[in-house]
C-alpha cells in the first residue's frame, strides 16, 4: 500500500505542520511515512504545502506523483491545484466542464473548506468532502489558527471512504502526533481542534 497527501493553503494557515502531523500519526499506527514541504516565494503569501507519502512498507520515492488525497484549505490553493482557468459551481457537475485537479488520481479523497473554497469538482471524478474547517476552529476553539488540525480531523474520518469504512489511521495515533509535534502549552488546544474535526468530518460524511 502507498498513499500519497497533500495539504495545501495560504501562507500562514498551517498546512506544513499538518503534514508533519500526518506523518508522525502515521509512524504511531505503524507505517512508514515520508514528508516534504514546499512554500511560497514570499514567507507570508502565497500558497505553501506539505506532501506525505505514508506505506506499510520502506518508501523508495519519497515525492508524491498521484495524490490519493488533498486537503485544500483556500481558494488561492484550489487555484494553484487546477489545471488551467478555474469553472465553478456548475450544478450539473459533468466531466466535460468541472474542474481537474493536478497529479490528483481519479476517485481521490478531497477535502475543502466549505467557506473559504468554490469549487467546480466532478462530484463523480472525486469524492469531495466539504466542511465548516475554519468558521469550527474560529467559532468553536476561539483560534482560526488551528484550522489546519481541525483539517486533519475532518481528513481522519474520511479515510474511511477509501478504506472499506474504516480509517487509514487512527484518532488515538492522530492525538499522540499532536502531543509530539506541538508546543507543550497548545497540546490541549490542538487536541481539542483534532476531536472537533472528527465531529464535522462525521457530519459532513452523513450529508454527504
Amino acid at each position: 500500500m502507498r498513499y500519497e497527501v497533500r495539504v495545501i493553503g495560504s501562507a500562514g494557515q498551517g498546512s506544513i505542520l499538518a503534514a508533519v502531523v500526518l506523518a508522525s500519526a502515521a509512524a504511531e499506527e505503524g507505517l512508514w511515512a515520508a514528508q516534504t514541504a514546499t512554500y511560497g516565494a514570499a514567507m507570508r503569501s502565497g500558497v505553501s504545502l506539505g506532501d506525505v507519502v505514508i506505506s506499510d512498507r520502506p518508501i523508495d520515492f519519497p515525492k508524491t506523483t498521484e495524490l490519493d488525497a488533498v486537503i485544500i484549505q483556500s481558494q488561492e490553493a484550489y487555484d494553484d491545484m487546477v489545471k488551467g482557468k478555474p469553472i465553478r459551481l456548475d450544478p450539473e457537475c459533468s466531466e466535460a466542464d468541472a474542474d481537474i485537479l493536478v497529479n490528483v488520481k481519479p476517485g481521490a479523497l478531497v477535502i475543502v473548506d466549505e467557506d473559504l473554497v468554490q469549487c467546480d469538482l466532478d462530484c463523480n471524478m472525486y469524492r469531495v468532502v466539504s466542511a465548516p474547517i475554519a468558521r469550527t476552529a474560529a467559532e468553536v476553539l476561539g483560534r482560526r489558527q488551528v484550522m489546519n488540525i481541525v483539517a486533519l480531523g475532518v481528513f481522519q474520518v474520511a479515510t474511511t471512504l477509501q478504506f472499506d469504512g474504516k480509517p487509514l489511521i487512527s484518532e488515538e495515533s492522530f492525538l499522540k502526533a499532536i502531543e509530539k509535534s506541538v508546543p507543550s502549552r497548545f497540546i490541549d488546544l490542538n487536541r481539542n481542534a483534532f476531536i472537533e474535526g472528527v465531529k464535522i468530518g462525521k457530519a459532513a460524511l452523513q450529508k454527504a
